[in-house]
């Protein structure tokens, strides 16, 4: 028990008092307050004991008034493992992150690791034409900036395609970035300083660990669940009883890697939460416009009225990869990130700029976008369907509504990072779960994209990598 996180070590112990009947069935449990001062740890680690138990339903939350044992006849079986978080750490991700990048320049057929959709997928053709005719036109936007008249059109091109997801941007509170990494980055380096804490979802995308990594700030990772996004209670408790916490940084539309949507009741709350609070937030939006049904899912920031969210964008994923075109709305602090971008990358590439203009004038963006989303949303049924298939009983996944990314929960004893190693001498590829927090979490857990067109050969893999995963099981 010495080598379990310190959590689940308390947990434990709580499991075993209820099993042998100490603590009756329905009966009250210690407070959190109780059961931290009982084994010397702070609050957050209690209450993750807690959680821990609750989500394999043996006790149960009562509103204001405490935990309970649970019932005979609640306790499923099965239940997967799902590790809350403890304390804010500093991030150490460099080794693991350099190994799975490291993976999309190797020779590997079957690349599932990454967040992106195959080529085929977006306009190449087109858009080198475009190009074309904008530099034919243009020449000068090799080596110049934009034009401010073009700059101008193109801020009100991204407003009025903002306004379409309920978001009030005005044009002049746009800001090009270098893809949604920099607009992050940006953020975090106004809002924090090293040494830090920033709260951040779990699972959450290694990139971002990465930039915190980076930054020397600490993660506070509060719980993100496939159904509902953020766990806001967690985070109002964090906020309460936990240490100062510098701002969030949240994916609320198809959360990477669980794909989780959060409801706009969740929204609404989030935003009235860190009011409360005084958190700024970073929404990091770049899957809003690759939603499969309907239109693009409001984001958090259609509800902010006193400018507490800066709000990051991107074209990566629906229209261009390789333009790495973001853009991010400051709200309050969007004067200060303005100049701050200035003593970095100053302005993003003119050429590049000059074709989202005539893409976006042209209307011709809503139908790339469109066929992109409809491709994915086929996609993601096919390797859900054969996921299920061809993986060991009691893997559970939950299909997105939107995004690339498929979250698969392996049954209790899978090791996914040794599976990557099997699945690699395959020539397949995907990312562990290791991979989504700082701390050793998930490991039964993988993610895999599901922008590569479906084929034959991709039914293939996945059947050989759920192969693998049942063998693993079986030759414990």
């Amino acid at each position: 028990m010495e080598d379990l996180p310190r959590y689940l070590a308390i947990a434990r112990q709580l499991e075993s008092r209820l099993d042998s009947g100490e603590l009756a069935p329905g009966s009250r449990l210690p407070s959190v307050r109780q059961l931290a001062a009982e084994h010397d740890v702070n609050t957050l680690t209690a209450l993750a004991a807690y959680r821990y138990l609750e989500e394999r339903q043996r006790v149960v939350a009562r509103p204001r008034a405490g935990f309970f044992a649970a019932l005979p006849g609640a306790v499923a079986s099965g239940q997967a493992e799902r590790p809350m978080p403890s304390v804010a750490t500093l991030v150490d991700v460099e080794s693991r992150m350099s190994n799975l990048i490291r993976l999309s320049a190797a020779p590997i057929r079957q690349q599932l690791h990454m967040a992106e959709a195959h080529d085929s997928l977006y306009p190449a053709q087109e858009l080198a034409r475009r190009m074309q005719q904008v530099l034919t036109r243009q020449p000068e936007l090799i080596g110049a900036h934009l034009p401010m008249a073009r700059q101008a059109l193109l801020h009100r091109q991204i407003s009025q395609l903002a306004a379409g997801w309920q978001l009030d941007i005005p044009h002049d509170r746009i800001l090009f970035t270098g893809g949604i990494t920099e607009a992050i980055s940006l953020s975090l380096r106004l809002l924090t300083r090293p040494g830090d804490t920033v709260a951040v979802e779990t699972p959450v995308y290694f990139g971002l660990l990465q930039t915190l990594q980076m930054l020397g700030l600490k993660a506070l990772e509060v719980p993100c669940t496939p159904d509902a996004g953020l766990s806001l209670e967690a985070l109002e408790f964090a906020l309460r009883h936990g240490a100062p916490v510098k701002c969030l940084v949240t994916v609320t539309n198809f959360q990477n890697p669980t794909g989780a949507l959060m409801p706009e009741d969740n929204k609404k709350r989030l935003l009235q939460l860190a009011r409360r609070h005084g958190l700024p937030i970073i929404e990091d939006d770049v899957f809003g416009e690759l939603h499969f049904s309907g239109s693009h899912p409001p984001p958090l920031k259609a509800w902010d009225r006193d400018g507490d969210v800066i709000y990051c964008s991107s074209f990566t994923k629906s229209f261009a990869p390789a333009f790495r075109l973001g853009w991010l709305s400051g709200g309050r602090h969007h004067a200060e990130l303005a100049r701050l971008r200035e003593s970095s990358s100053l302005v993003s590439p003119a050429l590049l700029l000059g074709v989202l203009s005539d893409v976006l004038g042209s209307g011709d963006y809503t139908r790339i976008s469109q066929r992109i989303r409809q491709q994915l949303a086929r996609q993601c049924d096919q390797l859900a369907d054969a996921v299920l298939a061809a993986f060991p009983r009691g893997t559970r996944l939950r299909r997105p509504l939107g995004g690339l990314l498929l979250w698969v929960e392996g049954p209790d004893g899978l090791d996914s990072h040794r599976l990557l190693q099997a699945a690699l001498a395959h020539s397949i590829s995907f990312a562990p779960g290791l991979l989504f927090s700082a701390e050793p979490r998930f490991g039964h857990c993988l993610r895999l994209n599901f922008g590569q067109p479906w084929s034959s050969t991709l039914a293939e893999d996945v059947a050989t990598l759920g192969a693998l995963a049942r063998a693993q099981l079986q030759g414990q």
